[in-house]
């Protein structure tokens, strides 16, 4: 990113703050040297990938999934009147840490399962850039029985964790600026979804065989998630009094 260009953004931001004009999410971004670096790498390429599904950059949401066992993060678009999500990209973890089974308390290593959604845009991270992941929500915190259940769960570059979901740099611009643009087409909420693996019968009954502790926990997962698996069709998810998910449309 040329410094003139730099300059020219931040006089526009200026000039729509004086106006009384919001600067969009995708501008606030840009004033970030590491978020611009970014967009100018990857922008082209998004546009690109985007065109294969009929989208352009303007008019496209974000589903994010993550399976543990596996150790891979499938990216998922569709357009904003859709009901259908295409796979966008599959991008593995670098590295991973815990067991499977739900993140509890705090120091215990886990990366968390369940239904989340990005709560932060972390462009100054530890690890390049980090989207940040609604860890404990209203089921973590019903069923955990500790008073200290742990927080700043992140996507992030690099190649270490102790409970976030590392998956390198160079994909994690990608997947940054792509959540920065469904975040400027209005999607306020990008949802961010984490399984203990991708399911099957014969997985289930492996993992619940050495985790039988879970297994209730993970039904009630893989039930919600059971229509996704089948039509590629994400209903919106809530959590009852018990901390269930459940799907309520």
């Amino acid at each position: 990113m040329s410094k003139r260009f730099g300059c020219s953004l931040l006089v526009l931001i200026f000039l729509f703050s004086g106006l009384g004009v919001k600067a969009s999410f995708l501008d606030e971004q840009l004033q970030y040297s590491r978020v611009r670096a970014a967009y100018q790498s990857k922008k082209d390429l998004i546009s690109q990938e985007l065109s294969k599904k009929g989208l352009e950059s303007t008019n496209f949401q974000l589903l994010i999934k993550a399976y543990k066992y596996e150790q891979l993060v499938k990216v998922y678009v569709k357009g904003k009147t859709d009901e259908k999500w295409s796979l966008y990209k599959t991008i593995p973890f670098c590295w991973t840490s815990g067991e499977l089974g739900p993140k509890r308390q705090e120091g215990d290593l886990q990366i968390p399962e369940g239904f989340y959604s990005i709560n932060h845009f972390n462009p100054y991270s530890n690890f390049h850039l980090s989207l940040g992941v609604s860890y404990p929500n209203k089921s973590d915190k019903i069923k955990s029985p500790h008073s200290r259940k742990g927080g700043a769960i992140y996507m992030h570059g690099g190649c270490a964790t102790i409970g976030c979901i590392p998956i390198e740099d160079e994909p994690i611009k990608e997947v940054y600026i792509l959540a920065v643009l469904g975040r400027n087409n209005g999607q306020s909420k990008v949802p961010i979804h984490i399984f203990p693996f991708e399911y099957s019968e014969e997985k289930m009954k492996v993992a619940s065989t050495e985790f039988p502790e879970h297994v209730n926990f993970w039904k009630n997962l893989f039930e919600v998630e059971e229509k996704f698996n089948k039509e590629k069709i994400q209903g919106k998810v809530s959590i009852d009094a018990k901390g269930n998910y459940f799907l309520n449309n």
